[in-house]
């Protein structure tokens, strides 16, 4: 239930633009942080926790991955923080771990030669770490603190070793166009591994209220990371275009029986448009599923995962009412705090405040 695609709340300190030419329209992509700035990142982080005393791993890994939570996704980052603060410590290591693979594909400056390197590189080491008892033995091993967090959060909620190598591939897959042939092959081929596994994740840390299964919690949280997927792919239409990619599958089609997805590869605005609103449309469907499943899910953890759906459906809903096809829309932080319980508001100020 992680967002994976990028906010419109670019660090100040540290933005890249680059600018790609799309049909009559320039398409920006902007990079939080470069590859070599996020290098220098984990360095300080690695230091910090080969110096800090014993015991002291998690919380720093914790606050590397809060930080990176906050550069890169102001809205996931207010959800988490209605989370005990030990659940909100590991899902802002698990967001750390997917964000970076995303990156590799999406805004880093690289061939592709290059990203197919990166990230076969990554995967190495997070099977290495898989050795490595701790946090802190596996950075003085030289794994990415990003990693060895994540591998923290894995083992203490017994995450599934596999899910992991299932994100990284379904990043992999984007470094090359793909086609999809209905919503069922986008779902299981690829969204399945882009969000559907990141759900699992949470579903994991989150836990399960009495009366009610594992499985149904990991129902739920495919159901969610669907949708919030699919509403990612609708807001960024246009953007993935220009990167070659279009996530609508090939059986949809315009007024005349004309597949859509070339058309919006095309750059077509009036086909752009109608693939922001069939993913939306395809998108409501998952959040009215998700809903009937949230009592699954451990009582103190379902005020995150309610705001989190409340506030990506009325993201959802605004796409569904936007007239233009090259806005990526977004929600304003008055629009996010009116979504969120009001009983809880305090916690948001607080929390960035104290930038617990």
């Amino acid at each position: 239930m992680i967002q994976l695609k990028q906010d419109n709340n670019q660090s100040q300190e540290a933005q890249i633009d680059r600018h790609q030419k799309f049909g009559d329209l320039t398409v920006q992509a902007d990079a939080v942080w470069s590859r070599d700035q996020w290098a220098l990142l984990e360095r300080q982080v690695s230091e910090n926790l080969l110096s800090a005393k014993i015991g002291e791993s998690r919380q720093i890994g914790s606050r590397w991955g809060r930080k990176v939570l906050k550069a890169y996704s102001s809205s996931f980052y207010a959800v988490t923080r209605f989370l005990p603060k030990e659940k909100r410590c590991d899902v802002e290591m698990v967001y750390a771990a997917v964000r970076y693979p995303d990156e590799i594909v999406d805004t880093f400056d690289l061939p592709v030669s290059e990203k197919e390197e990166a990230l076969t590189h990554w995967l190495q080491l997070y099977e290495r770490s898989g050795r490595l008892p701790t946090i802190r033995d596996a950075v003085a091993a030289g794994i990415p603190a990003t990693i060895a967090g994540f591998r923290d959060v894995a083992r203490r909620h017994n995450i599934p070793e596999r899910h992991y190598v299932d994100f990284v591939q379904a990043m992999r897959s984007d470094i090359a166009p793909q086609v999809f042939s209905d919503w069922t092959d986008l779902i299981e081929r690829y969204v399945y591994g882009s969000a559907t596994v990141v759900g699992f994740f949470l579903a994991h840390i989150y836990g399960t209220s009495h009366g009610h299964t594992l499985d149904e919690s990991l129902r739920g949280a495919r159901s969610l990371a669907i949708a919030l997927q699919l509403t990612n792919f609708a807001r960024d239409v246009a953007d993935d275009a220009a990167r070659s990619r279009c996530y609508l599958p090939a059986d949809q089609v315009d007024m005349s029986g004309n597949a859509l997805w070339p058309l919006v590869l095309a750059g077509d605005p009036e086909a752009i448009a109608e693939a922001k609103m069939l993913l939306a449309e395809e998108a409501a469907i998952w959040y009215d599923r998700a809903a009937s499943d949230i009592e699954a899910f451990n009582p103190d953890s379902r005020v995150a995962i309610e705001s989190c759906h409340r506030l990506y459906s009325t993201l959802n809903t605004r796409i569904l009412r936007s007239e233009s096809p090259f806005e990526r829309e977004s929600l304003s932080f008055w629009s996010k705090l009116s979504v969120l319980p009001r009983s809880k508001y305090w916690r948001l100020p607080l929390s960035i405040a104290l930038d617990r």
